[in-house]
């Protein structure tokens, strides 16, 4: 039987002891950060669930009319939800189904307690699964009461702590953790790849299976950037015009960053020895550590409400974040 188990980069190889044929539970959660592996992860154990063929995980054989289907993104058997385009939540509608669309990948109230059609299991996976709004968590919680059999519920979440706890308690949570510098390095030296000291905060939160020396500059320049814009906000109109520039998307990965030179900050008031980015903003030497953690408490309250989906009213927070800097 040919197997088609996509080799997974080994940082990842190390969880697939968590998952046994005989013992897999119905609800999973699995959390990390953004671009560790997750979703490769879990559609390499979900091809060994539906194939016909094969009784070991993560060695589906690819010829099996199940696979074939699957390959194609056409099995009755598989369902996948994620926020809608343009939408920071997965509604309701989304895990009922919506009649009106004829996405055969969409609801799973309509699935989930059907028998399945094709494999001797059904896979549903909620990608982002920490979008979903209250009423969406309340109805997977009631399925994950009396789940149905044959079934596998796998979430996918960067920010798991923005689940409810009644929720969590019905999971079995696997936390991916970032890899090791030399794991990375060791790793993308055999793809031809050679990244530096340097390179290793700035990989968080990067696509680590899909990285290319293109993409990889591409964050080394955004880098050199951002530290730039920082030693050039000396007024607030100077914050507005750079706050004006982010969208969404850069406002996540430049908090992130922020954050990563607080805690440097921090490291460095306490004589710490740290990995962490190697960059220091003047006015931060001046400051308390009581004020060092508000705004490092500052940071990660705003990457709460963008990951829950809360839009920044007109960025205020973050200009007053910026001209807490200095």
């Amino acid at each position: 039987m040919s197997k088609t188990s996509k080799n997974l980069p080994p940082w990842l190889n190390e969880y697939k002891d968590s998952f046994k044929n005989e013992l897999l539970s119905h609800g999973y959660l699995l959390s990390g950060e953004n671009g560790i592996g997750k979703k490769d992860f879990v559609n390499e154990l979900t091809k060994s669930i539906l194939c016909t063929e094969s009784n070991n995980l993560f060695e589906a054989c690819g010829q099996c009319n199940s696979c074939k289907l699957l390959f194609g993104k056409s099995s009755p058997d598989y369902h996948y939800i994620e926020e809608e385009s343009g939408s920071n939540i997965i509604k309701i509608g989304q895990l009922r189904g919506n009649k009106q669309k004829k996405d055969a990948f969409e609801g799973i109230v309509d699935k989930i307690y059907e028998t399945p059609l094709v494999s001797s299991s059904k896979v549903f996976i909620i990608n982002n699964a920490h979008l979903m709004n209250d009423e969406s968590q309340n109805f997977l919680l009631k399925i994950l009461e009396e789940p149905p059999s044959k079934t596998f519920i796998f979430l996918l979440s960067s920010s798991p702590y923005l689940l409810k706890k009644t929720l969590l308690s019905r999971l079995s949570h696997i936390q991916f953790k970032f890899p090791r510098y030399v794991e990375l390095q060791d790793y993308y030296e055999s793809q031809g790849l050679i990244i530096k000291d340097e390179d290793f905060e700035l990989l968080k939160g990067s696509n680590l299976s899909e990285l290319s020396e293109k993409n990889l500059n591409k964050a080394r320049e955004n880098w050199q950037e951002f530290t730039s814009e920082l030693t050039e906000l000396t007024s607030y109109k100077e914050i507005e015009k750079l706050v004006s520039k982010w969208d969404n998307e850069l406002i996540q990965e430049k908090l992130i960053w922020l954050s990563r030179i607080i805690i440097n900050s921090f490291a460095s008031k306490l004589k710490i020895e740290t990995n962490s980015i190697r960059f220091k903003i003047d006015s931060l030497e001046n400051k308390t550590l009581i004020e060092l953690a508000e705004i490092f408490k500052t940071i990660q309250e705003i990457l709460i409400d963008l990951n829950s989906g809360v839009r920044l009213n007109n960025k205020v927070q973050l200009k007053s974040l910026l001209v807490s800097l200095n």
